[in-house]
């Protein structure tokens, strides 16, 4: 799908009805192929892979709190795995989790803060981000996304995503989707028979330079208690883009590191206790002119307990205590007085529990719970307006949910249940309180007509209560723009509904013994009611800033007065996404790609938040008894200019990777990868005029190495 300048189109309705339905029917002609081939009932072993293909088998705790793999799941689900993040030697979440469909990352260049964008939704809490079960609910206002993650991602042992509101077991406001990221624990390190171990790791990037060091040990006490902890230093200056120029304020320095301590009590028992610390300094720029020496420190802590009884199938329970604390410093340069501090303190709770029994000849698995979060602001400025923008003041969200899923025989599988959510917003900034409920139900449908072949269709609610910064930002933007901006804290909630169909295709010795053949297709609508947005006003008898003058003569004004956060009646986001691997051992090969299109429905205006459409395309190779891999990745992203302000819009632009890992022995791996191997030039699409972001790093080589010394129990 191009135009004749190559550029990727944008999916109009019926252009996604199409490409889902060729999609359908190549994927019905393979399964016709496939008939002599071995479909797939349960999750194969492919723990001794290293492809594509372990990200849609690999088990993990998905959309319905249990343990299930992407390809069984009734929704957008995928895994990214501790191999595939540590393949490309990753520096930040946007390599990470750039073969995700659906899913872009956005960061400004002199902050290493990830805003994180599932099918095109983005900030504002819109995508629950979790670090262990802690979210992530950081926010500043600024000119570019107000919701930053910060997390190291050589600490990352895998993240699962979970795109639409079909998550809603895993708490309120995930209207475009979850990202749950697992920090690294002892059984990435240890194998089953070690009793303690140690690795060391170190990696070496040419553009910048930047450095990384990384030191892992655990060690199990007894059968029933262990200890685990990893530390990460890096440090990264000014990389160069594609022509070569240097990037100012583009480097930083990290300090991270993770400690986790597990107790089993008594059979079934198990209690976990973990913490993790970031902490990065950096040089931010203002657009102005002047600089900020800035600190960000992220720490989280988490209390964990699980129980699975040994008698009942009943109680499979999981309690989760949380955390979170964002304290975010700058300091200007000149005048060196001028200090911001803004702390955002998120601490929270879930706990849910399985009940798996027979209702007749049915087997179901009953899942509840409830969960609570509170968000406490708290905002100085000694001199600038930042009180203003990003007001003092705490949020609190409750609910519950509760859902049945139904297995009737291998053929139909039926999940059916229900969310509630209450909210209450207050701020020292307003006398005004924001509150409301509201219950949002959830069906999905799996119908397997052939084995290895299935069919599902899904309907999905969920509700985003606004934040602070939309509800109860105030004041006068800096000269020479001196707009207004003004509060409105009878902002109502964002109520997401969303209509998803997919097929999902899983089959073993396709064309080759030992091949294997993985794909998730599918097509979604989701329309947001009450979406919230900001709005230009022009306000009779007042007049408009001035840009540009001398005295008292203004040559130019700015087209509006004030801004202020709104609800519009209807915005809708509709796309197809397809996530496919094929597996023949000795190599394999992956695609992940989206188009998506996004409509403020009043209007009919495009949505800003939505990016291109994208392509990833991986092709890889085993050697030597699979101890060498290689391969390289080929990212397409389509030109963006169907937005609102013609400064917003983005070029067309490929990347191509390569990577290559050699483990000579169980304990020592060698790592070698180039980033943008043609030294492209290229500015990622954020949504922001390009003037106030910076252009993407250009050719980098990377090289590492890690070695590991254990001893058996």
């Amino acid at each position: 799908m191009a135009h004749p300048d190559g550029r990727l189109r944008g999916a109009t309705p019926p252009l996604l009805l199409s490409l889902a339905t060729g999609v359908s029917l190549l994927a019905l002609s393979t399964v016709a192929m496939a008939q002599d081939a071995q479909p797939v009932e349960e999750p194969v072993d492919v723990s001794d892979l290293d492809a594509m293909a372990i990200q849609l088998d690999e088990v993990s705790i998905l959309a319905n709190r249990g343990p299930q793999s992407p390809i069984q799941s009734l929704g957008g689900v995928s895994v990214v795995g501790r191999d595939e993040i540590a393949r490309y030697n990753a520096g930040d979440l946007e390599d990470v989790l750039a073969t995700i469909p659906g899913v872009s990352t956005t960061s400004d260049r002199d902050d290493p803060g990830v805003s994180i964008s599932v099918r095109g939704l983005r900030d504002s809490g819109r995508v629950n981000v979790m670090i262990d079960g802690a979210r992530q609910n950081f926010g500043v206002q600024g000119h570019l996304d107000s919701n930053l993650v910060y997390v190291d991602p050589a600490l990352l042992g895998g993240i699962d995503v979970i795109r639409g509101p079909v998550a809603n077991a895993y708490g309120s406001g995930a209207i475009g989707g979850v990202v749950a990221m697992r920090t690294l624990e002892l059984e990435d390190l240890l194998t089953p028979s070690e009793r303690y171990a140690a690795r060391l790791g170190t990696v070496y990037g040419t553009n910048g330079p930047a450095w990384l060091g990384k030191l892992e040990a655990g060690v199990r006490l007894t059968e029933d208690a262990d200890v685990y902890g990893a530390f990460v230093y890096r440090d990264e200056d000014d990389y160069r883009d594609g022509d070569g120029n240097d990037v100012d304020n583009t480097g930083f320095d990290v300090r991270s590191g993770v400690l986790k301590a597990r107790l089993r009590p008594a059979d079934g028992h198990e209690i976990t206790l973990s913490g993790v610390i970031y902490d990065n300094d950096f040089v931010s720029s203002t657009g102005s002119g002047t600089d900020r020496d800035t600190d960000v420190r992220n720490a989280t802590y988490r209390l964990g307990y699980s129980f699975v009884s040994p008698d009942t199938p009943l109680v499979d329970l999981n309690f989760n205590l949380y955390r979170n604390e964002t304290d975010y410093t700058q300091i200007d340069q000149n005048p060196a007085a001028a200090r911001r501090d803004v702390e955002v303190t998120t601490t929270g709770f879930d706990i849910y529990n399985a009940s798996r029994f027979d209702l007749g000849m049915v087997p179901t698995t009953l899942t509840y719970g409830v969960d609570y979060f509170r968000d406490e602001v708290e905002t100085h400025d000694n001199v600038g307006s930042t009180e203003l923008f990003t007001p003092s003041g705490t949020r609190e969200v409750y609910g519950g949910f509760i859902q049945a899923r139904f297995e009737y025989d291998t053929w139909l599988e039926v999940i059916g249940g229900g969310r509630f959510d209450h909210f209450d917003l207050t701020s020292t900034a307003t006398t005004e309180e924001n509150t409301g409920d509201r219950l949002s139900p959830k069906l999905s449908v799996g119908v397997t007509p052939i084995q290895g072949f299935q069919i599902y269709g899904t309907y999905a609610e969920g509700l985003r209560s606004p934040t602070l910064n939309e509800a109860v930002v105030s004041g006068l933007h800096p000269a020479p723009a001196a707009f207004e901006l003004l509060p409105n804290a009878g902002l109502s909630p964002e109520v997401g509904h969303t209509l998803e169909a997919g097929v999902n295709l899983s089959y073993d010795n396709v064309l080759v013994g030992g091949d294997g053949l993985r794909a998730k297709l599918a097509v979604f609508r989701n329309d947001v009611d009450d979406y919230i947005e900001y709005a230009t006003l022009d306000r009779p008898g007042l007049a408009n800033p001035c840009l540009a003058g001398r005295g008292p003569i203004c040559f130019a004004r700015l087209p509006y007065d004030a801004l202020q956060y709104q609800n519009i009646e209807e915005a809708r986001l509709e796309g197809v996404e397809l996530e496919a691997s094929y597996d023949w051992r000795w190599g394999y090969v992956g695609l992940a790609g989206a188009i998506i299109d996004g409509e403020n429905r009043r209007n009919g205006d495009p949505l800003n938040s939505v990016y291109p459409d994208q392509l990833t395309t991986t092709l890889g190779f085993r050697a030597l008894d699979e101890r060498l891999t290689f391969g390289g990745r080929w990212h397409a992203v389509a030109a963006k200019d169907d937005v609102t302000d013609p400064t917003l819009a983005s070029d067309r632009y490929d990347v191509f990777d390569l990577f290559v890992a050699y483990e000579p022995n169980e304990n020592t791996r060698f790592d070698a990868s180039i980033r943008n191997l043609f030294d492209r030039q290229y500015q990622a699409y954020s949504g922001f005029p390009a003037s106030e972001t910076d252009p993407a790093p250009g050719f980098e080589a990377m090289f590492g190495v890690s070695i590991k010394f254990g001893v058996d129990s």
